[in-house]
Formats: structure tokens, sequence, C-alpha cells
């Protein structure tokens, strides 16, 4: 359980950074997918960052409570 509880940690971390800033974001993890692309194309990738992001940190917190809720289940 601790384990599990510290990688939804990291992942909702991850997921906070990455909604909160995507476009230092996308300049981390995407770069050169990111200079890549036309300067009207770039707003789109970094929405797409930000709605990762969202959904990287639900991830986590699913997980967390999954662990949990669920964790007297698990041998």
């Amino acid at each position: 359980m601790t384990l599990d509880l510290l990688v939804s940690g990291i992942a909702m971390g991850l997921g906070v950074f990455t909604a909160a800033s995507p476009q230092r974001a996308a300049e981390i993890w995407g770069s050169q997918r990111l200079h890549s692309l036309a300067p009207d194309r770039q707003p789109s990738f970094v929405r797409w960052f930000r709605l990762f992001g969202i959904l990287l940190f639900l991830g986590g917190v699913l997980f967390a409570l999954d662990s949990i809720v669920f964790s007297k289940y698990h041998y």
C-alpha cells in the first residue's frame, strides 16, 4: 500500500505541475515536438498538455483512493 500511495503522489504532483504550467511542461517533455510545430499549432499542443496533466492528476487520485479503500482486500 505504501508503494501505491507513493506512485499516486508522484502522479498527482506531475499532474498538478503539468496542469498548472503546461507551457513549461511542454518545453521539458515535448520540446522537440513543440519547436517543430508551426507557431499557430503550438497553443493547441500546450492545451493537450494541460488536459494530460488533469487526467494524470485524476488518475493518481483514483489510484490512491483504490489503494486506501480496498487495501483490506489485498493479500
